[in-house]
């Protein structure tokens, strides 16, 4: 499994295990983003109490989209020093999916979230977390091989 960022000595992270999904609109090839104000990130985020990586992102997902999802595939995994912003710095274990919407439910939960259809080769460098960065060239290198 893959480091992500520099360790700043000195600093005190919090540990955040999270799950993220990558949701790939087949008729363009468009992925799913979130967006709180000009910041971009992968749908998803931290495990919280007992919850499963998947639980979690069921949760999450419900949460940012107001959707639930379907065909769960796991797609990578990796560890990162990052500035959690209103968290403070994090150590972060991030589990990556595929997965498609399935049903929408509920209007998202989280008002200041948004979600966007964008060409990931376009926001291959504008993801906030420089893990994400790291997983969405990851994916975008890789997609070929991925089995629908």
């Amino acid at each position: 499994m893959i480091r992500i960022g520099n360790k700043v000595e000195g600093t005190k992270y919090t540990k955040r295990p999270a799950s993220y999904v990558i949701i790939e609109r087949k008729e363009d090839k468009n992925i799913a983003i979130a967006t709180e104000g000009k910041t971009y990130f992968f749908l998803g985020g931290g495990i919280e109490n007992k919850e499963t990586e998947i639980e979690a992102l069921k949760r999450e997902v419900m949460e940012e989209a107001g959707y639930s999802i379907k065909n769960v595939k796991y797609f990578d995994k990796v560890t990162a020093w990052a500035d959690g912003v209103k968290r403070g710095p994090l150590d972060v274990t991030a589990t990556f999916y595929i997965a498609n919407f399935d049903e929408k439910i509920t209007e998202p939960i989280e008002k200041d979230h948004r979600v966007l259809w964008v060409n990931p080769e376009n926001y291959k460098d504008k993801l906030f977390h420089e893990y994400q960065r790291y997983i969405l060239k990851e994916y975008i290198d890789r997609r070929g091989k991925i089995n629908d």
